[in-house]
């Protein structure tokens, strides 16, 4: 139930004198962390079927710009298992898909 109030007046309203729901409040307290959002999935199931049918076509560069892609998305959910060392490990993620994008690039127009 999203529309609980406060008990006491102080909370009630506020800076701008505005009625303030306490489950905003609660809600603030307590964040639940999305890894990823639908449209991120959606991104990600496109990209492993696209992944697979260049694979049987054998497309070369665009299967790379797919496994790209894929290695940039895996970042969040290598920062929520691995903890504090895994941010480290996210950048890596970030700047080898960001050189494997750039070099496929290279690859397919040169």
């Amino acid at each position: 139930m999203r529309y609980r109030w406060f008990a006491d007046e102080t909370r009630e309203k506020d800076e701008f004198g505005m009625p303030v729901s306490r489950a905003e409040y609660d809600e603030a307290l307590h964040h639940k962390s999305v890894l990823y959002r639908r449209g991120e999935l959606l991104a990600i199931a496109i990209a492993l079927v696209i992944l697979i049918y260049e694979w049987i076509n054998e497309d070369h560069p665009l299967q790379f710009v797919c496994i790209a892609f894929l290695l940039f998305e895996l970042r969040p959910a290598v920062m929520h298992v691995m903890g504090p060392a895994g941010r480290s490990l996210s950048n890596g993620l970030l700047g080898f898909s960001l050189a494997m994008f750039i070099a496929t690039l290279v690859w397919t127009f040169l």
